[in-house]
């Protein structure tokens, strides 16, 4: 074997391992996202759930003793499904800038190392 062909060989494998993972990633995606919802829900810190609080909360530098207000709750949870939500398309570009970048490397190793034999 030709070190040229192995060269061809080798790409193709390793283009065509990164396309895989990405694919992966992406149904990954797609199935936590739209049939096992629940799989993607995490615990994230709340400062107004006083289950998972383990130090008061400090405002302005001083302790804070009241609960949470309806507001401050409602900011928590909207900025938590916001934060998920850019996961998601950070995740999901990932995965298809993967694909998109390694099946056409793949590709065009796999023809030229299949020409060569």
């Amino acid at each position: 074997m030709s070190l040229k062909k192995a060269y061809l060989y080798l790409v193709s494998v390793i283009s065509l391992v990164i396309a895989v993972v990405g694919a992966i990633m992406l149904i990954n995606l797609v199935l936590k996202t739209w049939v096992f919802p629940k799989a993607e829900q995490a615990y994230y810190y709340n400062p107004c759930d006083s289950r998972m609080a383990l130090t008061p909360v400090k405002v302005d530098g001083e302790p804070k003793t009241e609960p949470c207000t309806e507001e401050e709750r409602a900011m928590y949870d909207k900025q938590e499904k916001e934060n998920r939500s850019a996961q998601k398309q950070r995740d999901a570009a990932q995965a298809l800038a993967m694909i998109i970048v390694a099946t056409p490397v793949w590709w065009g190793h796999w023809r030229l190392a299949k020409r060569e034999s």
